[in-house]
């Protein structure tokens, strides 16, 4: 088996979250993870998640696939791996797939000097509205902060996670941790990596998947 490895360029953020879709609902699946950042400060909310109807900028706010709740992008490197369970054995558990994704980015990060909180508090009451002010089982934190957080959704036979490090990282880290995560996932996996750059096709559907749905109101304002 083969994973499809991508470190893509800044995209609008609706464009990053269609993808990720036609990723994982296209006819000729290709198990993919792509790294991705964000042209412009934006937020996206979980799939049940409310409207935020209170907001105090002016960022635009988008609908994920995955559950979860609101996540500010801006600088941070955010990803997403599409996968069956052909190569992903932990499809059916949650926990296994959140906890083997954040510790090979932990252990990714230590190549660029950068040594997560080995002790992860845990919150059980769930009552922030923010990802980050939440605090999960095998969260990344540094210097008291969480840094790492992820969500996911189940179809089928196929997983999507999709998740975010808040660190501002220069291309120059990006590079080594993203060659250093691809590497770490491909031993854990016992999988092949392959750089693949995403089609002209895939940008085509991501962007009519948008006209027909994650620019529109009905979508965003779902709940």
């Amino acid at each position: 088996m083969k994973l499809r490895c991508i470190c893509d360029i800044p995209r609008d953020c609706n464009i990053n979250i269609a993808l990720d879709e036609v990723f994982l609902t296209k006819e000729k699946f290709d198990e993919t993870f792509r790294f991705y950042r964000w042209t412009k400060p934006s937020y996206t909310i979980g799939y049940f998640q409310k409207f935020p109807t209170d907001k105090k900028d002016n960022f635009p706010v988008i609908r994920r696939l995955t559950g979860g709740l609101s996540v500010l992008h801006n600088k941070d490197l955010s990803y997403s791996l599409v996968v069956s369970d052909t190569l992903w054995p932990y499809i059916y558990d949650q926990e296994a797939t959140y906890k083997i994704i954040h510790e090979t980015i932990r252990k990714s990060l230590e190549k660029i000097n950068i040594f997560c909180d080995k002790k992860v508090l845990h919150n059980d009451n769930i009552q922030n509205y923010s990802c980050v002010q939440t605090l999960y089982k095998d969260d990344l934190m540094l210097n008291g902060k969480k840094i790492v957080g992820s969500c996911q959704r189940r179809r089928g036979k196929r997983i999507i996670v999709e998740g975010s490090i808040h660190l501002d990282l220069n291309l120059e880290q990006i590079n080594v941790f993203t060659k250093e995560f691809f590497d770490n996932l491909s031993k854990t996996l016992k999988c092949d990596t392959i750089s693949k750059d995403i089609t002209t096709e895939e940008i085509y559907s991501a962007q009519e998947l948008c006209k027909e749905k994650y620019d529109t109101e009905k979508w965003r304002k779902l709940f």
